[in-house]
């Protein structure tokens, strides 16, 4: 299944790292969301895109846009990445049924079993304003793809 421009985004319901569940239905009528897949927690590439992000929340925080980063790490390695890195965004755990959620979402590797490099802006009304991606797993998105896919809600 790919993600196009337009279409509802595919549902989905997480744990983040306190266990909280998070679900894509609850931002609806409220906020956009970014969601941001990251192949795996304490990796530089994944650490310096996220951080990117956390330096810059407040571009997303003046869109009324909640940030979302999905990984296929273990909710546990997620929560000390996160306390180490200081990110003031929920980072959801994808890993069970492992990699689902970036199934969906067209953007899991089954070689590597892990998710790729791939955001989706939601809109309030639950549909998909964007899509960009890296050009592979060692390389960062460009920061300026997130301003003009925040500018286009």
């Amino acid at each position: 299944m790919s993600i196009n421009i337009g279409d509802p985004a595919p549902e989905f319901t997480l744990k983040d790292t306190e266990g909280e569940t998070v679900k894509l239905a609850d931002f609806h009528g409220k906020q956009s969301v970014t969601i941001v897949f990251v192949a795996f927690a304490f990796t530089g590439t994944c650490q310096d895109e996220l951080c990117e992000i956390s330096d810059n929340l407040s571009e997303f925080n003046d869109a009324d846009n909640q940030v979302l980063a999905i990984s296929c790490d273990r909710s546990p390695s997620q929560k000390e990445w996160k306390s180490q890195e200081g990110f003031d965004f929920p980072v959801l755990s994808d890993g069970w049924p492992h990699g689902e959620v970036a199934r969906a979402y067209d953007c899991f590797d089954e070689n590597l079993g892990c998710a790729l490099r791939q955001t989706v802006v939601v809109g309030v009304d639950g549909r998909v304003k964007s899509v960009f991606a890296s050009s592979g797993l060692g390389e960062a998105r460009e920061f300026a793809s997130y301003s003009e896919a925040l500018s286009a809600i």
